[in-house]
């Protein structure tokens, strides 16, 4: 039985205005019956799990680094003992379930959701560096899964986002958002790149509230991480 949004917000410790944002965006199962939100105790559950196992995070660039040395990379932007280390944690992570990964990864990018025009959404796509993420690009990449009605979502560089943000008259808008924008922190790990690579593409899935998503990219991160580990025997 689904749960009021004050029982929601208590088990996860945060506001309720909190809990309306998740559901309104996407990250906590629920709906709206009338002007009550009601919300899924299992989903609620999902995200307190993931609260209670957070270990310290990578840095962002050694996270950004991680994932590059998934997608066959070399973390360049990493000193040569910083990235020894990446790589043994690397060792480490192989077989690691959704939570672990997601807990190494998280503060890579700052996450926003955002509201714009469909025409500055064309137009955002078509900027230099601007490059297309979500589900759909990463089933088109080889995750297992089954994209359908996600709003676009976009990784943008941190020194272009604000003149974006301006020019596009992007508005910050958690609530009624139809657009989701990745800016990664420390460094721009898709230089020379005209997409993500897979592993980044598959570590945003761990933050999805769909199960299967989630299920989905840990697998593909374990798979490229097996075979990356594998390599270096």
């Amino acid at each position: 039985m689904d749960i009021a949004v004050n029982d929601a917000a208590e088990r996860l410790g945060v506001h309720p205005t909190r809990v309306r944002q998740l559901v309104r965006s996407g990250d906590l199962a629920g709906h709206r019956v009338g002007r009550v939100w009601l919300v899924d105790p299992q989903d609620v559950a999902r995200l307190a799990g993931q609260k209670a196992r957070a270990g310290r995070p990578l840095a962002p660039a050694r996270a950004w680094g991680l994932l590059d040395l998934l997608d066959g990379g070399s973390a360049l932007w990493l000193p040569s003992v910083a990235c020894s280390q990446v790589r043994h944690l690397l060792s480490k992570l192989n077989g690691a379930d959704a939570d672990c990964w997601r807990a190494a990864l998280r503060s890579r990018s700052q996450v926003l959701r955002v509201r714009a025009h469909p025409a500055a959404i064309s137009r955002l796509l078509a900027e230099p560096q601007v490059l297309a993420a979500g589900p759909a690009e990463a089933a088109r990449m080889g995750v297992d899964l089954l994209a359908m009605g996600q709003i676009p979502q976009f990784y943008v560089p941190s020194g272009r986002w604000p003149e974006l943000v301006r020019a596009l008259h992007i508005v910050e808008m958690p609530a009624e958002s139809n657009l989701l924008v990745r800016v990664p922190r420390g460094v721009w790990p898709f230089e020379g790149h005209s997409h993500p690579g897979v592993a980044a593409l598959a570590a945003d899935l761990l933050e999805s509230a769909e199960p299967r998503a989630v299920s989905g990219g840990v697998a593909k991160l374990n798979e490229l991480s097996t075979r990356t580990v594998g390599a270096r025997r």
